[in-house]
């Protein structure tokens, strides 16, 4: 499962969420309302408006969905927040990033997600409006059209939200008109008695597109559309001449475009009935319009799709018993569509035996919240005696039940084919009980029609568990994809298959392999029909194979293990002949010798004398981390991978790290902190070791005086602290790569000198540490290294 990295305006998102004042606030109808109707356009059984703070998601408004919250590692919004639109995920199990996450292993399993952003005014995104469904499937152009425009709506309500929280402050309600006026989000305007401007706040100059200067006196007229500028001003006219309030919905012209407004205003008489101006507000109801428009569109639209798919829906208000049924629900029960049914009316068309089923789900649904799906007898108004699918939930209110809504459907031919599908078992079951083998048979589509008991003793499942199901629900993914794509295919095409592998899933999670035979049986008209299957259960046969193979590798294993050993043997013995030399003391001497010698000429003024030294210096430096990592390679070899981690202060790590560069190099190196984490576990010394060969092989590829960054970053999820060295440098040769971390490996055109053991002691750290070391990305433009470094105790 990938975890996304947090957004780039992660704190200024964060800190807006919080001015929101929403977070874990009660249920509210407006939001309600937009994650149902989220629901309703996208035909998703689940809807959820989302807000992430930096540990959660919380739900604002849920359909479908029994959470109040879930980890932010663990949803895929954290995803949605990086996107510029639209974030859909047809399949979550053909897609990598998603395919091991909880709900998609779940059963049923999440199979599409669709969510959009919700953009506040500020460019900030709070959080998310998004819909799921437990099938693999994508929105039409419409719906991601309206799921976009929802989030938006549900951006507004929240701003709405937030006004009319600081508005509520009793300091702000005794306030004069200008504060008011300035601080309310309508445009407000006042005027003389004769009805002239002489007043408009910002959000009436923004509405409308003038100044305050412009706006005075009439010059609130000219963005008046053509079309309406006669009558809006009669209108107008008429009211202060009768000294009566205006109202009126007209257009302005802005931005080469129309916005509808709705415009308000009430006079204001002295106590002497004299007039003194007029008070009015200017509303953009653009959005609304276009969003009502679009929910009567998205009403038909549901009406068509729902006579489409033979689905209808309804609901009973709880309070006041009126029961609505869509069109299709009246055309199930052979009713003009628009028909009004009492409750009394719709219990009446079940049959006598179904209705006390119906009415005790109905009651426990009140009761408890338990919603129900029903497949019932019943008797249309012009006598059809059909099978219906009946559905339903309880909607709550301020923990009261308010309404009981739900979906209907003729299920007649499935229920014909289930009762058809019974007797069959009935005839395969004599069958099947004869043979000592694992037998079951599969209709055309692959679901289990009847199976033996010998197959459910050997697996562990109870004959529930398993008639109507897919029968690769019982397999590995692996083996279900054959099923699906090969064995299936090659069974129909060709009537018969014979010893296909398979891994079986038993009850209790282990696996059984075996071999399948088939044969097909089709219609009178050659379409495939049903299937009879046999499984040769081998799972014996290849345990005992796998455990010679097993002993087989384990003695290889160990011979490997030997030569190993002995080569590390050498290896010391080479790391000690070098110690014994002992060149790095007189190496130390000669490089302060050096740095003095280019103190004091650098005293004298002899500058071409100072360089040379210098560049002696640099030479010896070179040597001297050779001769470092050599050292640390014999050590780390006689040390038998056992170090002592301790917690150490990172930029302390970091502090000296970059000491250990020569002095004109430090200066190149830029520090890049993602993480106010202070301190880590690690053996400093070793870890110090490594992060210096990383820095100094960038400092020494990397172009001229280009800059180095160390990136410094944590998870927590498995705690770790990860290191990122990059540079700009040419990259690292192709034919390098496979060894790059072997002791000898170096890279250029491999004159430089030294015994190859940067990266090689930069790979033994960080396997002493249970850590990683590895590289990230290499070209032409620079490489990125990355050094991680578990936390967990």
């Amino acid at each position: 499962m990938v975890i996304p990295p947090p957004p780039p305006d992660e704190d200024r998102r964060l800190a807006r969420l919080a001015a929101l004042a929403v977070m874990d606030s009660a249920p509210e109808p407006l939001f309600d309302h937009l994650a149902a109707l989220a629901a309703q356009i996208c035909d998703t059984p689940v809807a959820l408006l989302g807000l992430l703070d930096e540990k959660r998601q919380w739900f604002k408004a849920a359909v479908g969905f029994g959470r109040s919250e879930t980890p932010r590692g663990l949803t895929f919004c954290a995803h949605t927040l990086l996107a510029d639109g639209l974030f859909e995920v047809r399949d979550a199990r053909q897609d990598a990033r998603f395919v091991d996450h909880p709900d998609v292993l779940a059963s049923p399993p999440l199979r599409f997600y669709a969510g959009v952003p919700v953009r506040l005014d500020d460019g900030s995104h709070p959080g998310t409006l998004c819909v799921v469904d437990y099938r693999p499937r994508e929105l039409t152009e419409a719906q991601r059209e309206a799921l976009t425009r929802l989030a938006d709506a549900a951006a507004e309500a929240l701003m709405m939200r937030e006004r009319a929280l600081q508005s509520s402050d009793p300091a702000t309600a005794e306030q004069c008109f200008g504060v008011l006026a300035e601080t309310a989000p309508l445009g407000v305007f006042r005027t003389d008695a004769f009805g002239h401007y002489i007043y408009t706040n910002a959000n009436w100059q923004r509405l409308c597109g003038l100044s305050a200067q412009a706006g005075l006196g009439e010059g609130w007229a000219a963005t008046l559309a053509l079309q309406d500028r006669a009558a809006v001003l009669d209108h107008w006219r008429c009211s202060v001449e009768q000294r009566q309030p205006f109202e009126m919905r007209y257009r302005l012209r802005l931005g080469g475009g129309l916005r509808q407004v709705w415009a308000r205003a009430k006079p204001l008489l002295a106590p002497d009935g004299v007039l003194r101006g007029f008070v009015g507000i200017v509303e953009d109801v653009t959005d609304r319009i276009s969003a009502q428009r679009e929910l009567r569109d998205s009403k038909a639209l549901l009406d068509r799709t729902g006579r489409v798919a033979g689905v209808g829906g309804w609901s009973l208000d709880l309070q006041t018993q009126e029961l609505v049924w869509s069109d299709q629900t009246c055309r199930i029960h052979d009713l003009e569509p628009g028909h009004r049914a009492t409750l009394q009316e719709g219990i009446s068309y079940y049959k006598p035996e179904a209705r006390p089923v119906i009415e005790a789900a109905v009651q426990r649904a009140i009761q408890h919240g338990e919603s129900w799906s029903l497949e019932l007898p019943m008797v249309t108004a012009r006598g059809r005696e059909i099978w219906v699918l009946a559905q339903g939930q309880v909607d709550w209110q301020d923990g009261v039940p308010v309404r009981l809504v739900g979906a209907f459907q003729d299920v007649t031919e499935h229920h014909r084919a289930a009762v058809e599908l019974e007797r069959n078992r009935q005839r395969l079951r004599v069958l099947y009980e004869s043979t000592p083998a694992l037998m079951h048979s599969v209709d055309a589509g692959g679901r289990v029609l009847s199976v033996s008991d010998r197959w459910l003793e050997r697996l562990g499942y109870e004959r529930a568990q398993v008639i109507g199901r897919l029968v690769d629900d019982f397999m590995t993914p692996e083996s279900a994809r054959q099923v699906r794509e090969v064995y299936h295919p090659a069974l129909w095409r060709d009537g018969q298959i014979g010893d296909c592998p398979v891994q079986l899933v038993c009850a209790d999670g282990r696996l059984r392999d075996g071999l399948v035979s088939a044969v097909a049986e089709y219609t009178p008209d050659g379409q495939p029909l049903r299937a009879l299957a046999l499984v040769n259960d081998i799972t014996e046969d290849l345990q005992r194979r796998a455990e010679l193979a097993h002993e087989q590798r384990m003695r290889r294993r160990t011979e490997r293990h030997v030569q190993e050993l002995d080569q590390l043997l050498r290896e010391r013995s080479e790391m000690l002949d070098v110690l014994a030399h002992e060149v790095r003391q007189p190496l130390n001497n000669a490089s302060a010798a050096l740095q003095s010698a280019a103190a004091s000429l650098a005293g004298r003024g002899e500058r071409q004398a100072q360089e040379r030294l210098t560049r002696a210096q640099a030479v010896l430096g070179t040597v001297l981390a050779g001769v470092d990592n050599t050292l640390a390679a014999a050590s780390l070899l006689a040390g038998g991978g056992r170090i002592t981690r301790e917690d150490t202060d990172i930029d302390t790590l970091i502090a000296v790290t970059i000491a250990d560069l020569p002095r004109e190099q430090r200066d190149r190196v830029v520090v890049s902190r993602h993480t106010a984490t202070r301190t880590a576990l690690m053996d400093m010394s070793l870890l110090r070791l490594a992060l210096r060969n990383l820095l100094s092989n960038a400092l020494k590829y990397a172009p001229g005086v280009s800059p180095v960054t160390l990136h410094v970053m944590d998870f927590d999820e498995p705690p770790a602290l990860q290191l990122e060295v990059a540079d700009a440098g040419p990259g690292i040769p192709r034919e390098l790569l496979p060894r790059l971390f072997n002791r000898g490996a170096r890279g250029g055109s491999g004159t430089e000198s030294g015994h190859g053991l940067g990266l090689y002691i930069v790979r033994r750290v960080m396997d002493m540490h249970g850590g990683s070391a590895e590289l990230l990305r290499t070209s032409p433009l620079g490489t990125v290294m990355r050094l991680t470094l578990p936390q967990a105790d």
